[in-house]
């Protein structure tokens, strides 16, 4: 890439880099992943070469979708578990997918650089969908975010306005270490 000087190179993350989800483990390597892409958007810049973390939402994977059968069947009683059973707007593997290749095209991929790129945001802006026409919500709008804390919404999320929380509201609701 450096010689032909342009490139892409997506690293896949998650909210779990800022929020601790699934253990310490996953949430380091998440966090490893933000940073790894954002010091090599500073080094590959000067070749033209895109470096970018993506979020994804909630990818209905084989594993999702076993859990959410386990919790369905109450073989799971883990709350995180059967807080993904419903399958709310989820993303599916090729969903993500798209969005990559929506991404590559853009003659002006460099000004996202060095940046997170959260899936359903990008989606929106390519105008991509999911295999059944489906475009998921942003895990930061209030389409996810509200019917997630009140889940007799979730039939009524379309009707929900998409409106995007601001990134400085959540860190400073979600970030809680490290402090300085």
């Amino acid at each position: 890439m450096t010689q032909r000087k342009q490139g892409t190179i997506i690293t896949i993350s998650s909210w779990g880099g800022l929020a601790p989800i699934f253990g310490v483990a996953y949430g380091t390597g998440k966090s490893g992943c933000d940073r790894l892409a954002g010091d090599m958007a500073v080094e590959l810049k000067p070749f033209n070469i895109a470096s970018i973390s993506l979020w994804p939402g909630i990818v209905g994977t084989e594993q999702f979708h076993q859990l959410a059968d386990e919790s369905i069947k109450g073989t799971d009683p883990n709350l995180g578990v059967a807080a993904i059973a419903d399958k709310f707007n989820w993303e599916t593997p090729l969903f993500v997918g798209r969005v990559i290749a929506a991404m590559c095209k853009d003659a002006d991929l460099m000004r996202r650089t060095g940046k997170v790129q959260i899936v359903a945001e990008i989606a929106n802006r390519y105008g991509v969908v999911d295999e059944d026409e489906h475009r998921p919500a942003s895990l930061r709008s209030l389409r996810f975010l509200l019917p997630q804390g009140i889940p007799n919404l979730k039939p009524k999320a379309k009707f929900i306005p998409d409106l995007r929380v601001p990134w400085w509201v959540i860190l400073l609701a979600v970030l809680k270490s490290p402090k300085i």
